[in-house]
């Protein structure tokens, strides 16, 4: 095993707190986490408790000094911050996960994390979302790209008319686009390890089939194992771009087609799925078929990416029976 991770210990400003956690209990609670995306959140997380320690409880020798206490104050002074109440939970959570751990391992006797009172989950920057006709003209618009602008354009597609995450649809690979019963599929890893398979409109197909055969015909050898979409250029090493593209990319890609689309609010690749969500749930299909579809737990979760109000003249107002004309004998 390759143990590249730095020990936690030496990321902190407090060495006081070195006890035997070593590489090797490193690898086992960050790699027990399938997303790299959890494992560096998590490490940025438990980090910053630790050095919201050294700056405020200078005493603490050991990870067993740390009580109740300290994480009440940490949560306050992160509430102080102005974080918002999602952030605050996720951080309140990866230091519990890491306490959790330490217990196992006998390294301290109890999580003193349990039973603290975290903020309630509100979103104080709700994703945006874009309508039907903004999303519209926007595929129309990358529809006529050609050559290198392939890429955006079959990034765009699916992002849209899929729903799938920003990291999905950087990890997707050749061998998880597919055809099956007569339908294209794609296969994504989703959040907490999950396999989901989900059928691709056939515009989408076509235009992740023009996108692959630009790729070929360039003279790019196409694996299984290779990512559908990687850069077109790579400024560093120009032999190199055989990898999965930058997240800040996928996100350069959104906002700028979705300005000359003269979209005003600000789209980002996670409205894309909010879109999907929200336009799906407008034309009627059954919430518990979109929260599958989506990968989502729990059916509550889909409804808050809905960003698309009921309009007021489908209120339930208008179908109050005591109101409505009495019917005749």
């Amino acid at each position: 095993m390759n143990f590249s991770l730095k020990k936690i210990d030496q990321n902190l400003p407090n060495k006081k707190i070195a006890n035997s956690f070593s590489a090797e209990l490193q690898y086992e609670f960050f790699y027990n986490f399938e997303s790299p995306h959890t494992r560096k959140s998590y490490r940025i997380d438990i980090c910053q408790f630790f050095e919201f320690l050294n700056d405020n409880f200078t005493s603490i020798k050991s990870y067993e000094e740390v009580k109740k206490v300290h994480f009440v104050a940490f949560r306050n002074w992160l509430t102080d911050l102005n974080l918002a109440p999602k952030s605050i939970n996720r951080k309140m959570a990866a230091n519990s996960s890491f306490f959790d751990f330490l217990v196992e391992k006998n390294i301290v006797p109890f999580n003193p994390t349990t039973s603290i009172k975290r903020p309630r989950q509100e979103v104080r920057k709700p994703t945006n979302d874009a309508s039907d006709d903004q999303i519209r003209t926007l595929l129309e618009l990358v529809d006529t790209l050609t050559g290198p602008g392939l890429l955006h354009r079959a990034i765009l597609f699916t992002l849209f008319t899929t729903g799938i995450r920003k990291a999905e649809l950087i990890n997707l690979r050749i061998k998880n686009f597919f055809q099956h019963d007569g339908n294209f599929l794609i296969e994504v890893r989703a959040k907490g390890g999950k396999q989901l398979q989900k059928v691709v409109h056939p515009k989408c197909v076509e235009v992740i089939k023009d996108y692959l055969s630009y790729l070929e015909n360039s003279g790019e050898l196409l694996n299984v194992e290779d990512w559908i979409f990687r850069p077109s250029r790579n400024p560093l090493d120009p032999t190199h771009t055989l990898k999965p593209l930058n997240p800040k990319s996928v996100d350069y890609i959104v906002k700028s087609w979705c300005k000359k689309a003269g979209i005003d609010q600000r789209i980002s690749p996670h409205s894309a799925r909010a879109s999907y969500i929200g336009s799906a749930l407008e034309s009627g299909i059954d919430l518990y078929k979109i929260s599958r579809d989506v990968g989502h737990a729990s059916v509550k979760t889909t409804e808050e990416y809905n960003k698309r109000r009921l309009k007021h003249s489908e209120s339930p107002v208008f179908g109050l029976g005591f109101l409505t004309t009495k019917k005749s004998e």
